[in-house]
């Protein structure tokens, strides 16, 4: 039955230095979740630069594509007869990642050889950063509903996921997830990873259900937690894993099948003959050029803070063969951020207002308090976004965690920074930050709401309605920070990966962050570690597909 009546924990402080956790974002009016995680697909802060992310170890990027061929670099006659070595395995995963890593395990579990790919200097990925991960009908979840007094169905969970995403997500892959999440979250424990004990709900407020099993050690000990256990378990299990080896074509034989990898590593071009290939590459989210290209974002005021490695190679890989890729139409993890503000938090301070580069107003600013991604939708739909504070708000930001905000906001206003303006009022704030409509007329028309008690235009909670006053009055403008890009490959229910009139490549799989196809747009807390769980799902039950059709 659906939950009712669920009274939300007081609100905590929330953490604000850079590098913290992804949930940090989400602020004043959130619980305090003080990690160094982006999320549940784990995305950790490891780059803060608006340049492309810096080619991982194990050769140069490929060529240039050009418009007669978009995939050149990534074709497999660009290095066949060049292999400095050659290795024949049974299964060739190419990423570390937790998805990967699932993979690896349970490949090697069924008695076949294994050989992980890695272009970075160490594995793991965006797997090292994680929070948690869905559980359903396991002891722990059992124990975290009873906690509550509530029965989560599984058609609760599939209808609030698909009716997000306008059904144009497939249900069944959330079906099969929640099918085995009991087993999956056994086999989990079985391998070493260390859960809390219970589920709850994400940061003891958000989601809803509470399905979100959390690591034992802390909100952001998914690398100790998860990743190192799976590691173990890999090598005791005789997984070879091969850092420095950046992946970049399939090999396929005359009826389309993938027959195995070319790889660069310092050494020259390795050739790898594989039964069956699992593409496990993380997405694209730390190639800023794919960002600007599929995700439609800005350059100049977006960012990434995805696992380096994470750069699209797999997806490109797959679209050489005739692999089919919607990477436009999939989702992103993102944040908020103000440059010269330490605070990931002060986006979501709900009482401020928004308006864009017209100085329009143009939502409800407590739009990120069910979900902290869709203050990035909101924000993304502008071409510049502000958050405009008084002098009684920003105290109060400060008190309520944005630690040092004042601070920051006047030595940032008193100097160069083009992203923090003071203003005497509403129109010298306008002029201070070039805002080429009638700022003072929004404003005014926004106090009109505050003194009724009622936002007419876009419903904002009449809590957070809070009057501006005479000024002086602040500006910061926002710029997102991607953390994960979700799916693009295209797959199967099996997470084949799919070619021409969606038929499956034979002995190709592409899972995690690589195929899931259950997000679009932007990554949701309804049912959280969703993303975790996909994971988990889609390495093991693409291997275990494998191992009944490609041997």
């Amino acid at each position: 039955m659906m939950k009712t009546n669920r009274t939300d924990a007081a609100n905590a402080p929330t953490t604000e230095a850079r590098g913290l956790s992804r949930r940090g974002f989400l602020g004043v009016g959130a619980a305090a979740v003080g990690a160094a995680a982006f999320g549940l697909a784990g995305c950790a802060p490891q780059n803060d630069n608006s340049k492309t992310a810096a080619a991982p170890d194990g050769g140069g990027e490929p060529a240039a594509a050009s418009v007669e061929d978009p995939w050149a670099g990534f074709r497999a006659e660009e290095y066949a007869g060049k292999a400095d070595e050659t290795v024949d395995v049974d299964f060739c995963i190419v990423g570390s990642g937790a998805s990967g890593m699932v993979a690896a395990v349970e490949a090697a579990q069924s008695g076949k050889s294994v050989l992980v790919l890695e272009s970075q200097d160490n594995p793991g990925g965006n797997g090292m950063f994680t929070d948690c991960c869905f559980s359903f009908g396991s002891p722990q979840m059992e124990e975290g509903c009873a906690k509550y007094g509530l029965t989560v169905t599984p058609s609760e969970i599939i209808r609030s996921e698909i009716e997000l995403y306008d059904y144009m997500v497939n249900p069944l892959l959330w079906a099969d997830t929640i099918a085995h999440s009991a087993d999956n979250t056994s086999w989990m424990v079985d391998n070493g990873v260390r859960f809390a004990p219970t589920t709850d709900y994400y940061s003891g407020t958000l989601g809803k259900t509470p399905t979100a099993l959390m690591w034992e050690d802390s909100f952001f000990s998914g690398g100790e937690c998860m990743m190192k256990p799976l590691f173990a378990a890999a090598e005791k299990l005789g997984v070879e894993t091969r850092t420095k080896t950046r992946a970049r074509a399939l090999k396929t034989v005359d009826d389309g099948s993938v027959s195995g990898v070319f790889a660069e590593t310092k050494d020259g071009v390795l050739e790898v003959n594989a039964k069956a290939v699992v593409l496990a590459g993380g997405g694209w989210a730390a190639n800023l050029d794919m960002l600007a290209e599929y995700g439609g974002y800005d350059m100049d005021i977006t960012k990434t803070s995805c696992a380096p490695g994470s750069v699209g190679d797999t997806l490109k890989m797959a679209a050489a063969i005739g692999g089919r890729e919607e990477a436009k139409a999939r989702g992103y993890m993102f944040g908020n951020l103000i440059d010269g503000i330490s605070s990931y938090s002060l986006p979501q301070y709900y009482p401020a207002i928004w308006v864009n580069e017209n100085g329009e107003r143009f939502a409800n600013e407590d739009c990120g308090e069910p979900c902290h991604d869709y203050t990035g939708t909101a924000v993304g739909a502008q071409d510049r976004v502000y958050i405009v504070l008084n002098d009684a708000m920003v105290d109060e930001a400060e008190a309520q965690g944005n630690k040092d905000l004042r601070k920051e906001i006047e030595a940032a206003a008193g100097g160069a920074s083009k992203a923090v303006f003071k203003g005497a009022d509403a129109a010298d704030l306008a002029k201070q930050a070039g805002w080429t409509g009638n700022f003072a007329e929004t404003l005014a028309t926004y106090e009109g709401y505050v003194a009724q008690q009622n936002d007419d235009e876009f419903g904002k909670n009449p809590k957070y309605l809070a009057s501006f006053g005479e000024g002086p009055l602040y500006a910061l403008m926002i710029h997102q920070e991607i953390a994960l890009s979700l799916g693009g490959i295209i797959t199967n229910r099996q997470w084949q990966v799919v070619g021409e009139g969606k038929q499956p490549i034979k002995n190709l799989y592409a899972i995690g962050a690589d195929g899931q196809m259950v997000y679009l747009g932007l990554y949701n807390l309804n049912t959280s570690g969703g993303h975790m769980a996909t994971n988990v799902e889609s390495g093991r039950y693409a291997v275990k597909h494998a191992l009944k059709t490609c041997f």
